[in-house]
């Protein structure tokens, strides 16, 4: 899509603005209420006027009247903006309106072509901040969209190897199911055998500093598709489980818009991969597993698998990279959509000033986090009798995200760790809202991005 900057009138015959509501009163007709779209024609010149709502929201207003525009088959419009200090996030607001997933469909909806931004003092710098920021989200909803058939645990490592070879700053090492069981991954192993489609593991080394600088680690649960295994899931459960690969999405996302932005520290990206299946082989309720950190699990749900993957290769960081921090991100547990609903991810932190440094940056972008406790109470849940960690809790349906959460405590250990539960954001059902589509949504990857950009800022300061 074409994206220009232009200081006086629009050249498009479709015009966006966002009112206020005391302006709205002015437009006939249309109320202003929050979230509200009003189109009205004139001459030849089509107006959508969006109402302003919550304060300090400009991307949902200007995705929505996006929306509109691209619903009506316009391929060109003129967006006018008023605050250009907020100039980054129009940008994002207007990229992520005008995402659709028809790759399948027969007729697709004609793309938006042009977008000319209509303001004084406007900054290409900001331009370039929006869209990469929104770039990298509509590339994750498009992985995350994909049929399972086609995101499987192999096809993600390409993926991942494409952006190397677009990327210079990227290297990116592939582990099949062998080196995965020479390198004690065991229950990443375990998680994939039942498949056809074996597990990866998947790392992606951005270089942004110097080689001796110690990274940032960002993890993504990579379940491409969740059947549940042995505790395999009823009709209605399972219709959309190749979402459960959100979080390596997130993760891909992330570290083409870390190229992209050219970042100066250095920051590793890790996917461990596995389809959950009932197959010959599948893992079964009840084992004792053991773990790469050395700790034995008793599995008494394959249906929890999420946190096994990601327990491993968060052991995994911890050891070769004495990492400054590890972020994971996961559609983890069905408990989070219940404890914050489809706004809000979770967010589980053993460093405050990493819970702080994150919330600050959802808020900034929209990509919203709310911290839940781990108390030892939750951590002393996840042990077992015949093992050393169980990885369901003895709470059973009590706390289900937070103890979900405490299991990974137990791997994380001493490095400061944050882990984000993007069960309920992830994915979108209904119909869209805002910058929010229907299905995938890229949840986690602008959050990530605006956190990281905001930590450079501050030592560079």
């Amino acid at each position: 899509m074409n994206l220009e900057i232009q200081e006086k009138q629009g050249r498009y015959d479709t015009e966006i603005r966002l009112v206020t509501e005391k302006q709205a009163e002015e437009i006939r007709d249309f109320e202003g209420r929050s979230g509200s779209v009003c189109v009205r024609y004139e001459g030849d010149t089509t107006y959508i006027y969006a109402a302003l709502g919550e304060e300090g929201d400009l991307l949902n207003p200007v995705a929505a009247a996006v929306r509109v525009a691209r619903n009506l088959k316009r391929k060109a419009l003129s967006l006018y903006v008023e605050r250009s200090h907020d100039f980054a996030t129009y940008v994002q607001g207007a990229l992520l309106g005008a995402y659709r997933f028809e790759q399948y469909k027969e007729t697709q909806t004609p793309p938006l072509e042009h977008i000319e931004f209509v303001g004084t003092g406007l900054q290409q710098e900001a331009l370039t901040k929006g869209r990469i920021f929104a770039d990298a989200t509509n590339y994750t909803r498009d992985l995350v969209n994909k049929n399972a058939g086609e995101i499987y645990p192999d096809a993600l490592a390409r993926q991942a190897q494409q952006l190397a070879m677009e990327f210079p700053a990227l290297t990116v090492t592939v582990f099949d199911e062998e080196e995965i069981a020479q390198e004690g991954l065991s229950l990443l192993s375990a998680v994939g055998q039942g498949s056809a489609t074996p597990p990866r593991f998947i790392l992606l080394e951005y270089q942004g500093a110097a080689p001796t600088e110690d990274p940032r680690v960002l993890v993504g649960k990579g379940i491409t598709f969740d059947a549940g295994g042995q505790n395999l899931k009823p009709s209605g459960s399972i219709e959309n489980m190749r979402l459960d690969m959100a979080g390596a999405g997130a993760v891909l996302g992330i570290m083409k818009g870390i190229c992209r932005l050219g970042l100066q520290e250095n920051i590793v990206g890790v996917i461990p991969a596995a389809q959950n299946a009932l197959g010959k082989d599948a893992y079964y309720t009840g084992d004792v597993y053991p773990s790469h950190a050395g700790k034995t699990v008793e599995v008494l749900n394959t249906d929890a698998e999420g946190r096994l993957v990601l327990a491993d290769a968060i052991s995994y960081c911890r050891k070769a990279y004495r990492p400054r921090e590890i972020i994971d991100m996961a559609t983890l547990t069905g408990a989070m959509v219940v404890a914050l609903g489809d706004t809000v991810s979770g967010l589980f932190t053993n460093t405050p000033a990493l819970s702080k440094g994150l919330f600050q940056a959802g808020e900034a972008v929209r990509d919203r986090l709310w911290e839940l406790p781990v108390y030892t109470e939750h951590m002393k849940a996840m042990e077992s009798d015949i093992a050393d960690l169980r990885n369901v809790s003895t709470l059973k349906r009590k706390a289900g995200s937070i103890t979900a959460a405490a299991f990974l405590h137990h791997f994380a250990e001493e490095v400061p760790w944050a882990h984000l539960d993007i069960a309920g954001t992830a994915w979108n059902d209904a119909e869209p809202r805002g910058i929010t589509p229907k299905y995938a949504t890229g949840a986690g990857v602008r959050v990530i991005l605006e956190y990281l950009q905001r930590q450079q800022g501050e030592q560079s300061a």
